[in-house]
């Protein structure tokens, strides 16, 4: 079974797409954002089809039931945005900070984050599937209640996750540095390495009430 992202955003050649201006929404197709700033911007229920965003700086904008299919975003400042509720469809993040990135409640499909800061970052409740995280920091992610399918952890640093609730099925973590908060038999469906094993030992027998004594 295929673990995390396997296809790639169907994006036009940059000759071929068009220029984008802020209009005080945020309905983008079929568009080229360059080094824009439109941090705070508010703009619920937007569109991003078929589109690169390239060094485009949106932190802290509300983004909520954001609709993304195709997209590339690299070098961009997505932190604190918010695409709560959203659907992202073969969307592919590049070298972002996404510190405190909110994506409660959202669908991810076919979505990779590569070299990403995601630090504080909240996928509480969403539903993500055949999704990518390779060189990715995660520390103090919120992950609880999160549906997690398909997905593969690369080379990412997982430190303090809270994981409570959450539903893995075929998720890899291998090779990730792996430290769980909360219910760490939330765990069960996903595959670890021998030494990701040894460094879990305390927080299982812990969380099946397992003495460990001398």
């Amino acid at each position: 079974m295929p673990m995390g992202a396997t296809e790639t955003p169907d994006v036009l050649d940059d000759e071929d797409l068009v220029a984008w201006e802020p209009d005080g929404r945020f309905d983008v197709e079929d568009s080229l954002l360059g080094e824009l700033d439109l941090a705070d911007l508010k703009a619920a229920g937007g569109r991003l089809l078929r589109s690169r965003l390239d060094r485009t700086r949106l932190t802290g904008a509300r983004l909520r039931s954001l609709r993304a299919t195709d997209v590339l975003v690299a070098d961009g400042d997505w932190s604190n945005v918010d695409v709560g509720g959203g659907q992202l469809s073969r969307v592919r993040f590049e070298r972002c900070r996404m510190t405190g990135f909110k994506a409660a409640e959202a669908k991810l499909e076919e979505v990779a984050f590569v070299r990403c800061k995601l630090d504080l970052a909240s996928f509480r409740g969403a539903k993500l599937r055949h999704v990518t995280f390779e060189d990715c920091v995660l520390d103090d992610a919120d992950l609880a209640a999160a549906e997690i399918r398909e997905t593969r952890f690369a080379a990412s640093s997982l430190r303090r996750v809270l994981i409570d609730n959450a539903r893995l099925r075929a998720v890899d973590l291998r090779g990730s540095e792996l430290e769980p908060d909360g219910d760490v038999t939330a765990l069960r469906g996903a595959t670890i390495d021998p030494l990701q094993l040894v460094g879990l030992g305390p927080l299982l027998a812990r969380g099946l009430g397992i003495d460990v004594r001398d």
